[in-house]
C-alpha cells in the first residue's frame, strides 16, 4: 500500500510553523508497517492544493490531507477537493446541526464562515470530530481514497488514532498475500548513532527478516525494528529474537521501548526502589526538575530541588561553603559534589544530584570551557560520584544534555543496587 501526506497552509512553507502531525501520523503507520513515501507541503494557493491532490491521489492508494478546514478565508482544501474530484460541495447535515448546538451551547450565534465547515465534496463520507468542529471527511478519486483532517494537531491525532488507522489497519487486512509485521521502538541513551549504528550492523545480517532503523531524539537515539513474514507468528517471533539480540548487545544503554519515556522510567525506577531524591541545578535552571514533574505520581520520588544559579544561592540552599566556591569556581568537581551532598542533607532525601556548567556561549576558562558540565550523585551510605562532560553545541543542546547526563548518573545507580 502507497501511502502519501499532503499538508497543507501558508504557514508551513514559510517557517512560521512547524509540522508536527506528519511525523505524528509517519510513527503511527510504520507500527502498521506503512513507511510513507512522500509528503507534500503546499500553501494556500487554490490551484495549488488542487494540482497536488490529482498527483497525489495518481499515485497513491491513501493521500492523508491535513489543513484548510476552519471558518477563516484561508481555509478552502473542501473547496480543492471538490475540484480536484469534479464534484460540487454540498452541505452536510449533522454537522451543521452539530455546528448550530456547539454555537448555542457557547452562547454564539451560528456565524456563516463557521457554517462553511458543514460543506463536503459531494460523495464523501464525513466522520464528526470527537474534540473539535470540523470533520474528517473521505473521498474516493479514482482508486484512491484521500481522508482530510484538521490542522489543529489536538484534532488530527484524536481523528488519525480514532478513525484514520482502524480504517487503513482493516484494508491493510483485507489484501491478499499480505505481508506480516511486527515492530518495535528501542530508546537508548549515552551512545551516539553512529555507535549505535556499527554495534548494531552484525545484528541486521544475521536477522533477514527484520528492518533495522535509526532515528535521534536528542538527547536519545532509538533504534528502530520491523519484522515482516508470512504470519504474524512468524514476525512476532522475528521481532523478539532481533529485539533480544539487540538488547544484549547494547545492555544497559536501552533505557526503554516504545512509548516509555525516560523520565517515566526513571520514576519507576525511584518508586520501585522506595528512594526519593533532591535537585540543585545551576546551568540547566530547573530543567531537570520540569521533566520529573511531568511524571504523574512525581511527589512520591522527588522531594524538592532548588535552582542555584549564582554563588549565593549555592550557598544559602545547597549549603555550598564560601571558602570551596573561592578556591574552585562555580563550575568545578568540589562544587558539583558539595551542591548534591548538600541538598540531599537539606531534603534528607536518598539521592541529591547536582549539575553545574559553562552553558555558553559566554563564560569558560582555559580549563573548563564553555561547554563544560559538572554532575554529581550523593547516594544514602556511598561516596558521592562526579563526572566531568565536555558538551558540544548551543545554549539550550548543553542544558539538554546536560541535565540528561546528570539523570543517567542516577539511573545507572539505581540499576546497579537493584541488580541481583
Amino acid at each position: 500500500m502507497r501511502v502519501e501526506l499532503l499538508c497543507t497552509g501558508d504557514e508551513l512553507v514559510t517557517g512560521l510553523t512547524t509540522d508536527t502531525n506528519s511525523p505524528y501520523l509517519e510513527a503511527r503507520l510504520f507500527e502498521l508497517g506503512l513507511k510513507v513515501q512522500r509528503v507534500v507541503l503546499v500553501g494556500d494557493v487554490r490551484e495549488d492544493i488542487t494540482l497536488a491532490l490529482r498527483e497525489a491521489a495518481a499515485r497513491s492508494d491513501v493521500v492523508i490531507v491535513s489543513g484548510g478546514l476552519g471558518p477563516t478565508a484561508d481555509d478552502f482544501t473542501a473547496e480543492c477537493a471538490a475540484a480536484a474530484a469534479g464534484v460540487p460541495l454540498v452541505e452536510d447535515a449533522g454537522t451543521l446541526q452539530f455546528l448550530r448546538e456547539r454555537a448555542v451551547k457557547r452562547g454564539r450565534e451560528l456565524t456563516p464562515n463557521v457554517a462553511r465547515m458543514a460543506l463536503v465534496p459531494e460523495g464523501s463520507e464525513v466522520v464528526s470530530n470527537p474534540v473539535g468542529a470540523a470533520p474528517l471527511f473521505i473521498l474516493r478519486l479514482g482508486g484512491c481514497r484521500l481522508f482530510f483532517l484538521p490542522g489543529v494537531p489536538r484534532e488530527y491525532r484524536a481523528l488519525v488514532d480514532g478513525e484514520v488507522l482502524p480504517r487503513v489497519r482493516a484494508e491493510l487486512e483485507k489484501r491478499p498475500g499480505r505481508t506480516y509485521r511486527a515492530f518495535r521502538l528501542l530508546r537508548t541513551v549515552g551512545i551516539p548513532e553512529s555507535v549505535l549504528d556499527a554495534r548494531v550492523a552484525p545484528l541486521a545480517a544475521a536477522h533477514s527478516r527484520v528492518v533495522f532503523g535509526f532515528r535521534t531524539h536528542a538527547p536519545e537515539n532509538q533504534l528502530k525494528l520491523m519484522a515482516e513474514a508470512p504470519s504474524q507468528f512468524e514476525a512476532d517471533a522475528a521481532l523478539a529474537a532481533a529485539e533480544a539480540a539487540a538488547r544484549h548487545e547494547l545492555g544497559r544503554a536501552v533505557y526503554g521501548a516504545d512509548a516509555d519515556t525516560y523520565p517515566v522510567v526513571l520514576g519507576r525506577l525511584l518508586t520501585e526502589a522506595r528512594a526519593t531524591l533532591a535537585l540543585a541545578e545551576s546551568c540547566t535552571g530547573g530543567l531537570i526538575a520540569a521533566q520529573l514533574t511531568g511524571v504523574s505520581g512525581a511527589s512520591n520520588f522527588l522531594l524538592g530541588g532548588a535552582v542555584v544559579y549564582t554563588e549565593q544561592m549555592k550557598m544559602a540552599w545547597a549549603g555550598v561553603p564560601a571558602d570551596l566556591l573561592e578556591r574552585h569556581g562555580a563550575v568545578s568537581r568540589p562544587v558539583a559534589v558539595a551542591m548534591a551532598e548538600g541538598i540531599r542533607a537539606a531534603c534528607k532525601t536518598t539521592y541529591g544530584l547536582s549539575v553545574t556548567g559553562f552553558a555558553g556561549p559566554t563564560g569558560g576558562t582555559p580549563e573548563d570551557p564553555v561547554g563544560t558540565v559538572y554532575c554529581a550523585l550523593a547516594a544514602e551510605g556511598a561516596p558521592t560520584r562526579c563526572e566531568r562532560f565536555s558538551i558540544p553545541g548551543d545554549r539550550d543542546l548543553v542544558r539538554l544534555f546536560a541535565a540528561s547526563n546528570a539523570l543517567e548518573l542516577l539511573r545507572e545507580r539505581l540499576l546497579t543496587v537493584s541488580a541481583p
